[in-house]
């Protein structure tokens, strides 16, 4: 799944005690016993495994998962039976050791043991991007750092834009700590914020300050695409937030990017003024170091300028340098093709948030677009503050003549209030951005594939998430919420969730919930937190790794993402 969905993306933990586990229990199989057994190791921490044959032996053959040593993925263990924990846990956040007896093959014996997160689970370097609301206004930051493995924050850099001023490469240092579920917390140029963990080292975060209401995500960053040469071909590009005056703003378009220059680009906005969509042109160039570089765009005569930091090849977040205009958003790179309605076909998960001037909106559903321009069978509920439909409604679309992959949709939705259409910008026929076309509603969102002839259940949800919620109840309004959901296959879930609404920061709130899936597209989810909250959802299955949810509540619109940590 693309970083760049990550842009909704918003926990606590119990901590767990440190260490590489106690004495455990033991296993025993076909004549040895490996001690201990169904203890917890966390990542980057060793735990020295014993084997006993009943029938004396003492030469072994030390296995994890079924592989001799094992491997970085799931853990190493030497001839002498000394295991060490991966950085990250895999999948399934269990793994099994076994033991043979060299003189007599017969001979086995397996333990197993658990992986937890640790500090060591954030190492190398990362780019990451927030935005939100300071005091009210909207702030917007990007930057980098690099992480230790061992709590320690260094090399960071960061772009400021707060509707006053914009500041770049701004200098920052810290610290980190991870628990053993996935949560943790840094401080990311002067912002204190809590994380969770997510697959391939990415993480959700959100503030934990009563100022800086922003919610972001950081992911790890390629030290070798930081040069002009890197980046070729063609480009997507969304940025979005709201102006200085708080009115919703967004852009979505496609560039060729060659050389410095950019090309062969359109550009479709939705904000305070008239819709537009104009041709593009402009430049961009790399400071020289750090990843780092600026962006111009030339549309409607008039000139833009952003800074950027480089992800990789692929990814690049970029940041407005204009004062008035504090937004930010993501540029990823556009298969090479020629797109027409028959690239759009099969089934898809789509969702948008964002806002008109006086209050939130929040959109998620699935279609099956048939490659001939009818969006074919269409579910989907849309949340404003004190209206929530869920609705069938029929559904067409067209891709342009020109083959870039922009393209019309058009949703018969309910209501005054609801966009009819949108404007999209396909990456790949897995993958669209989305907006709407509507002076006044103001959002953004994905669209992605799902494998064909899913059919999901309760049992398709089976595995440890991490989610990040939002709620833009109106432009100057926001409230945040981040957490972690095990779901047991079979309709129940359990996790954490720590909350910032409005600048009030809620303590660690336990959660229990269920949720149902009839192999349909749709599924309806429950959470009920110890603080005594319940929150229903619905939600929109992408694949087994990950879900849309979509508050069913019409007190505010939550819209977010859960995404598998293992």
């Amino acid at each position: 799944m693309s970083r760049t969905i990550k842009l909704l993306f918003l926990v606590s933990a119990w901590l767990l005690l440190a260490g590489c586990g106690g004495s455990g229990g033991s296993s025993v199989s076909s004549g040895i016993t490996i001690t201990p057994s169904g203890v917890q190791v966390l990542a980057g921490a060793s735990q020295q495994m014993t084997a006993t044959a009943a029938d004396g032996g003492i030469a072994f053959t030390w296995q994890v998962n079924g592989i001799t040593s094992g491997n970085s993925t799931i853990g190493t263990v030497s001839q002498r039976g000394l295991y060490t924990a991966p950085d990250l846990p895999p999948p399934g956040g269990k793994v099994t050791i076994t033991v043979i007896e060299q003189s007599n093959t017969s001979q086995s014996g397996t333990a197993a043991l658990s992986i937890g997160y640790s500090d060591a689970s954030l190492k190398g370097a990362y780019a990451f991007s927030m935005g939100g609301l300071s005091s009210g206004t909207p702030w917007n930051a990007i930057g980098e750092f690099t992480a230790n493995g061992a709590g320690q924050v260094s090399n960071g850099l960061q772009d400021i834009n707060n509707g006053s001023s914009a500041q770049t490469k701004i200098p920052f240092n810290g610290t980190y700590n991870i628990t053993p579920n996935g949560f943790g917390t840094i401080t990311l140029g002067g912002i204190n914020t809590q994380f969770v963990l997510l697959s391939g080292s990415e993480a959700n975060f959100i503030s934990t300050d009563n100022q800086t209401i922003a919610s972001g995500n950081f992911a790890p960053q390629s030290q070798t695409a930081g040069s002009v040469s890197t980046l070729s071909g063609p480009y997507i590009f969304s940025l979005g937030s709201a102006n200085s005056v708080n009115q919703p703003f967004a852009e979505l378009g496609r560039f060729i990017a060659s050389n410095g220059s950019l090309t062969n680009g359109t550009v479709d906005i939705n904000g305070p003024n008239p819709l537009v969509n104009a041709s593009l042109t402009g430049s961009y160039t790399f400071d020289g170091s750090n990843n780092h570089g600026t962006l111009t765009l030339i549309y409607n005569t008039n000139s833009y300028t952003y800074s950027f930091y480089v992800q990789d090849a692929t990814d690049l977040i970029i940041l407005s340098s204009d004062s008035s205009l504090p937004i930010s958003g993501s540029i990823s790179a556009q298969q090479a093709m020629a797109f027409n309605n028959a690239s759009f076909i099969g089934g898809y998960v789509f969702f948008a948030g964002g806002a008109s001037p006086t209050q939130g909106f929040a959109q998620a559903g699935q279609f099956n677009p048939n490659g001939q321009g009818d969006l074919g069978n269409i579910t989907e509920d849309i949340n404003t503050p004190g209206d929530v439909v869920n609705i069938t409604p029929p559904g067409t679309y067209a891709l342009d003549a020109a083959g870039t992959g922009r393209g019309i949709l058009t949703i018969n939705n309910q209501g005054q209030n609801a966009p009819q259409t949108y404007v999209f910008y396909m990456s790949s026929p897995t993958q669209a951005q989305i907006m709407t076309m509507n002076s006044s509603i103001v959002a953004a969102g994905f669209i992605t594939s799902q494998p064909q002839g899913t059919a999901f259940s309760n049992s398709s949800l089976h595995a440890h998430y991490g989610f990040a919620l939002i709620s833009q109840a109106s432009p100057a309004s926001l409230l945040l919420g981040l957490g972690i959901l095990s779901a047991d296959g079979q309709g129940n879930l359990t996790g954490n969730l720590i909350e910032n609404l409005n600048g009030s920061v809620s303590p660690l709130l336990s959660l229990s919930g269920t949720y149902m899936l009839n192999s349909g597209v749709r599924g309806t989810a429950t959470l009920i937190s110890n603080g005594g909250g319940s929150l229903p959802f619905a939600i929109y299955p992408i694949t087994p790794d990950g879900f849309v949810m979509i508050g069913a509540n019409a007190s505010s619109p939550y819209l977010g993402l859960a995404t598998i940590q293992y």
